[in-house]
């Protein structure tokens, strides 16, 4: 009988340092600590408002298409942000200095080529470059929250380079308050 329970505290100890190895730390620079401290200010609370692409959001300040356009697309293992794209992300950044109350969301996705572990960091990477455009607009960083998932929410199905194009993304969401 006692070493019934030795074998089950030696499995829970086995198990506690197999999850402990799991944990890889992640390099962070300094530029990403204003992003991080309000990555943790935010509690799990927040939700998408439901502002779509078809909304009218984008009225209130101007330009409704550059405003409403928040899906930003990258190449192939980058995460450099296209000058097509900035247009848009300016006008996001205009909206959000203007409300200061307005929070968003800055969702990472990669295509699923690629192990997930990189797939997470790659993910981040373009929603950390999306989010530098927005702060030297002069958008607080409090109002900015980076999450990446990677492969995991595929915006198409398929297998071929044009799916894959679709999947490497940025999606700037805006969040209730």
């Amino acid at each position: 009988m006692k070493l019934n329970k030795w074998m089950k505290l030696a499995i829970i100890g086995f198990c506690a340092a197999a999850l402990a190895g799991c944990h890889s730390a992640r390099k962070s620079g300094a530029d990403d600590s204003a992003v991080d401290d309000a990555n943790a200010a935010y509690g799990a609370g927040a939700q998408s408002s439901g502002l779509g692409q078809e909304s009218s959001f984008g009225d209130q300040a101007g330009s409704k298409s550059s405003l409403s356009k928040r899906i930003y697309y990258f190449d192939y293992d980058s995460n450099v942000v296209h000058d097509s794209d900035r247009p848009a992300i300016d006008a996001n950044a205009n909206y959000l200095v203007a409300h200061p109350g307005t929070k968003v969301m800055l969702e990472g996705h990669t295509d699923p080529r690629g192990s997930r572990e990189y797939n997470i960091g790659l993910g981040e990477r373009r929603a950390r470059a999306v989010a530098e455009i927005l702060t030297t607009k002069g958008v607080n960083p409090a109002q900015i929250r980076v999450v990446s998932y990677g492969a995991e929410k595929l915006a198409s199905p398929g297998r071929t380079e044009a799916d894959f194009q679709l999947d490497r993304r940025v999606v700037l969401v805006y969040l209730q308050r």
